[in-house]
């Protein structure tokens, strides 16, 4: 604010301005941005870590491990056994590394293994009902008579859940024979 007296003599500086003209900014980022504000961010770092996750620590690994989810940098991984817990404790700042660098950035600042993740095999089985049964407790004649009884059923996926049910029973009842037999000697 400038007053004027008698000898005061107020200079008023008028800058000449060029108005700024707006950055192009790539649509990546204003998209990354809008789905920060909404919390979706870190649900694509995760997406991201899923899919670098085969490639950061080869098929093997990725076949026994399953990402589980991404928060606060910290990557929780599931696997098949405490085995492999163990293991890629040992590999955990390898693994660590490599996912950062293929992601381009310091996404990850931890990594922590559990026991949980089941084979595809084993979660389709589990999806249809399919308990695993072991073929080795049946005999010959066992396998004989299943595959006569289930043979004559037009529905092919009702005479497979059968012929699972009654492989099931016979092992069942061949396990409680066999713990007789034990408890006897």
């Amino acid at each position: 604010m400038c007053s004027l007296t008698n000898f005061d003599v107020c200079v008023i500086k008028i800058s000449m301005r060029r108005k700024k003209q707006p950055q192009l900014i790539a649509i990546g980022d204003i998209l990354f941005a809008a789905m920060k504000r909404k919390g979706m961010a870190e649900r694509m770092e995760e997406n991201l870590l899923r899919k670098l996750w085969s490639q950061a620590v080869g098929d093997q690994i990725a076949s026994k491990t399953q990402p589980d989810c991404f928060k606060n940098g910290i990557l929780f991984v599931r696997t098949v056994s405490s085995v492999w817990v163990q293991q890629l404790h040992f590999m955990k700042q390898e693994v660590l590394e490599k996912l950062n660098q293929l992601s381009g950035k310091q996404l990850v600042r931890e990594i922590r293994f559990h026991v949980g993740y089941q084979l595809h095999e084993e979660k389709e089985r589990e999806k249809h009902g399919i308990l695993s049964v072991p073929m080795k407790g049946l005999k010959k004649r066992d396998r004989e008579i299943i595959a006569q009884c289930t043979e004559t059923l037009a529905d092919r996926e009702l005479a497979e859940i059968l012929k699972r049910v009654m492989q099931l029973e016979i092992s069942r009842r061949r396990q409680r024979e066999q713990r007789k037999v034990r408890e006897i000697s």
